[in-house]
């Protein structure tokens, strides 16, 4: 097998109505200059000369960007080492080539299959309690077990909205996710004397700086869980030393999530793979390193798929909140070819 040409797509898909803050609650950040419902996604493909195909996606961004081709018409991915690879575009388009050659579905690259299913939660922006019930009446209908929503303290309405989330939909786990905008422990410790007694989980309410020392009176004093969104193995050690976490939301896809993931379940920690709300092939690529993982037992983020028009793939992703991994080789999805021209734009 070998690689033959490459090619790139770039994409732009609406999110559904209900998803994204209203007019009253947008707000511009520097990561985020642009409403999410423009952010482009970069769909990269390796063609090779026995017919195979590796397909791959970038994170998300604004504007117009260059993507950089690497050097590989004419080579064998299987020349590469899979350990090598991250999460790249073009990497996971070798790494699909890769499973694709020998045989395997990702997971089995990742060090085989801990779980068929991997459980993932719903997920809304900022918005007001009335969207929110109604977003949480249609996760339950849709058979989700868990809702993250966005906020931030300064809405001041965190805990109605949580209040709201549970009466419409009372078996929902709740994940309250201001990015760090609950700012001060205080702040964090006072919205947990509220909502006492239901099922919730805090993530990353407070900033983290350089150390995570303020999160372990948040797990000592909070009845629920505390979850600290971690990006490097460096961040997992110091919170397993300082018990600074209940659960762990992880940044990083492919061998970063099991990096993170493997130290966390040293210590008994569960956690979730967490998403840039991305579409199709992205959440499918995390579904596989997530099911190599013990400890994946919480509600991930791969929510691309439900909250966008459409994923992009062929068959749905998550069906009742779960995604079912397949066993077919590489990512094992197919792209719709005729959504991914619909959605196409201008590199």
């Amino acid at each position: 097998m070998k690689i033959t040409r490459l090619e790139r797509t770039v994409v732009v898909v609406p999110f559904i109505p209900g998803i994204l803050p209203p007019p009253d609650y947008e707000e511009a950040t520097p990561g985020y200059p642009q409403p999410l419902g423009e952010r482009r996604q970069d769909i990269v493909r390796l063609h090779t000369d026995d017919g195979a195909v590796g397909k791959g996606m970038g994170g998300p961004y604004f504007g117009r960007r260059d993507l950089e081709e690497p050097d590989l018409v004419g080579r064998d991915p299987l020349e590469f080492e899979p350990r090598s690879l991250g999460g790249g575009p073009w990497d996971m388009a070798l790494l699909d080539l890769i499973g694709q050659a020998v045989g395997w579905p990702l997971y089995r690259l990742f060090g085989g299959k801990a779980r068929d299913r991997v459980p993932v939660d719903y997920w809304i922006s900022r918005m007001g309690p009335e969207d929110t019930a109604a977003a949480a009446t249609r996760a339950a209908a849709q058979g989700f077990h868990g809702i993250k929503m966005k906020c931030k303290w300064e809405d001041a309405n965190v805990a109605d909205r949580v209040f709201a989330a549970h009466e419409a939909a009372p078996d929902l786990r709740i994940v309250v996710d201001p990015n760090e905008r609950f700012h001060t422990v205080e702040n964090t410790l006072s919205l947990a004397r509220e909502l006492e007694g239901l099922d919730v989980i805090f993530e990353d309410p407070i900033p983290k700086g350089d150390s995570l020392a303020p999160y372990r009176r948040l797990v000592a004093e909070i009845p629920f869980p505390v979850a600290p969104h971690l990006q490097n193995p460096r961040q997992a050690i110091e919170a397993v030393h300082l018990k600074a976490a209940d659960a762990l939301n992880i940044g990083p896809a492919g061998w970063g999530f099991l990096d993170i993931a493997r130290i966390a379940e040293a210590a008994d920690i569960p956690v979730w793979q967490a998403s840039n709300v991305d579409v199709g092939l992205h959440d499918a690529f995390r579904a596989h390193a997530s099911a190599a993982c013990p400890n994946c037992t919480l509600g991930s983020d791969l929510c691309g798929n439900f909250v966008h028009e459409h994923s992009l793939l062929a068959e749905p992703l998550v069906r009742d909140g779960c995604v079912t991994v397949t066993d077919r080789p590489g990512l094992g999805v197919d792209l719709d070819e005729e959504a991914v021209q619909r959605y196409a734009v201008d590199p």
